[in-house]
């Protein structure tokens, strides 16, 4: 019983905290934009080719690029992708790069036309 009580105490002290949480979405380039700001990252906003925004972060040395899919001029876009290359000491075997692709879902890995592995 009094396990009980302390979860429900310490459920009870930590809502309003959780309740407080901003909701990043990809409706707009500004609500990514400005966590990675909060954050201390330098961003740059560009546009690509068809017009959606793209950010450039430099998030404490690691760069990476968020895409946005599926914009209208620039807003209500439909989802985003994470993109970041890192460069590998040596060749990684095929057989590696399938095992990781299937094991994780949220990220791939490939063998790109000039041998990189990204």
């Amino acid at each position: 019983m009094e396990l009980a009580k302390l979860i429900a105490a310490a459920t009870l002290a930590i809502s309003p905290v959780a309740s407080q949480a901003e909701t990043l979405t990809a409706r707009t380039f500004s609500s990514i934009e400005g966590f990675f700001l909060n954050e201390g990252a330098e961003v740059e906003v560009l546009e690509d080719n068809v017009g959606d925004p793209q950010l450039e972060v430099d998030y404490y040395g690691s760069e990476f690029t968020v895409f946005y899919y599926g914009c209208d001029n620039g807003t209500d876009c439909d989802s985003i992708q994470f993109y970041s290359g890192y460069a590998m000491g040596g060749s990684v075997r095929l057989k590696t790069l399938n095992t990781y692709n299937a094991e994780k879902r949220w990220v791939r890995a490939y063998v790109a036309e000039d041998g990189a592995v990204k």
